[in-house]
């Protein structure tokens, strides 16, 4: 394992773990050892193992029985199936966003959505990615349901683990087409066109993250 971090705050391990998953930086089925973990991080032993063991919980880690712990490695199956989840909790979860939805939520939605727009064409991938995350999260806010939430958001996360695609800016620009299309339904209050809108959003994701 060769990746370097710029030495997060030991308080902030996990979430830093997390995120370099989540960027794709660590490779599906990579054994994460905990001695390089502890010096690439400059973390302690103890933040590790909790850290190591928090992930797994949420799927994102693999916990191999006297071996370790590696990067979850999905199936096509798997992966199929996480995807078929999502459309099923996000679309339905359309119908709770338009009815709840405040101006102050949707308000913070068009900025978010509006600076993933500007991310595209200046900004890193990593900080399109992060923005990419805030407005999703921010969407399903709006439910009001926190259980609903969560579940949609580990399932998100879950399969990012073993994307292959080549985040291209044609791919984005489409995301960002996606993304207007939601703030216009959502401020129409038209749950079936959301509804509709995120199926296909949902689709392209499981076209261009499908493994090799």
């Amino acid at each position: 394992m060769t990746t370097k971090n710029p030495g997060p705050k030991r308080d902030s391990f996990a979430a830093a773990l997390r995120a370099d998953l989540l960027a794709g930086k660590f490779p599906p089925g990579t054994w994460l050892k905990q001695a390089d973990l502890e010096a690439a991080y400059h973390a302690a032993r103890f933040e590790v193992r909790i850290a190591l063991a928090e992930l797994t919980t949420q799927r994102l880690l693999d916990h191999v029985q006297n071996r370790g712990y590696r990067v979850a490695d999905h199936t096509d199956v798997e992966r199929e199936q996480l995807i078929e989840t999502r459309i099923l909790l996000e679309t339905a979860a359309c119908r709770l966003i338009v009815q709840r939805a405040t101006d102050e939520q949707i308000s913070e939605f068009q900025r978010l959505v509006e600076a993933f727009g500007g991310a595209i064409e200046t900004d890193t991938s990593g900080r399109v990615m992060e923005i990419n995350y805030q407005l999703h999260r921010c969407m399903y806010q709006m439910t009001g349901n926190s259980v609903l939430i969560e579940d949609i958001q580990g399932l998100r996360d879950r399969g990012v683990p073993g994307r292959t695609g080549v985040i291209s800016p044609a791919y984005l620009r489409t995301s960002n087409s996606d993304h207007f299309e939601m703030l216009e339904m959502i401020k129409r209050r038209d749950g079936e066109g959301l509804a509709a809108v995120v199926y296909r959003h949902v689709n392209r994701w499981r076209k261009f993250s499908k493994p090799n």
